[in-house]
């Protein structure tokens, strides 16, 4: 009987260690955290809309089609830092861009491609409704190479950071921004834009933001 209690409680404590881990045992009553979301198919439909945007020293920033129009989204500060002509380019593609109209306050610019451009594009969020921990994927083309893709979260909403004042109106995330992302969209896991890319703070870590797609769809308002 003593050998018997003893393998008994053995088990007892080996169960109990299995739960603290947060295995799924049956009675056990602790389950597993939910992990990042699979986002493989997500980021192979959503980058054949994302290119490079170019100027005669190469690739400064990214940018995105907007889905059923010629209208392509960057940020503003891309557009004003270009010398000379600008272009769209993606793979071995490259088009001539015009710009459209830009809106400093939220650092977004809206210029138009050509008739014959190639590319997918991307639906804006209807939603108004971004919460404070949602799942975001951006896409970009830093450095000029291919579009790559980094996961976060919205760190926090517009209004929470509020020096610099540029900031206000951006929505802050935690997904890694690198030189030649700003202008590249920040994704739903719908594969909606709910953000243009605007900004990495240097020295921070997971301090980056971007315009949120209301901006976007009231910048695209303004267009005849």
């Amino acid at each position: 009987m003593t050998h018997e209690r003893h393998s008994i409680r053995r088990r007892s404590v080996t169960r109990a260690l299995v739960c603290l881990a947060g295995t799924v045992l049956v009675g056990c009553g602790v389950t597993t955290a939910h992990g990042p979301p699979a986002l493989v198919d997500l980021i192979r439909r959503a980058s054949s809309s994302v290119v490079g945007l170019a100027d005669d020293r190469g690739v400064v920033g990214s940018g995105f089609r907007m889905a059923g129009t010629r209208w392509l989204v960057t940020a503003a500060h891309v557009v004003a830092a270009h010398r000379g002509n600008l272009f769209a380019v993606s793979e071995h593609l490259r088009w001539p861009l015009k710009l459209l109209r830009t809106d400093a306050d939220h650092d977004l610019a809206l210029l138009e491609l050509p008739a014959d451009a190639t590319l997918e594009g991307l639906e804006l969020s209807a939603s108004e409704v971004i919460q404070q921990g949602d799942w975001v994927v951006l896409l970009g083309r830093p450095f000029g190479a291919g579009t790559t893709a980094t996961v976060g979260i919205v760190s926090a909403l517009q209004g929470a950071i509020t020096q610099p004042p540029a900031l206000v109106r951006r929505l802050q995330l935690n997904a890694a921004i690198n030189p030649g992302n700003s202008g590249g969209p920040a994704l739903d896991l719908n594969g909606r834009v709910v953000g243009v890319v605007s900004a990495s703070v240097p020295g921070g870590s997971g301090l980056g933001f971007a315009a949120p797609a209301s901006a976007v769809r009231a910048l695209v308002a303004q267009q005849p």
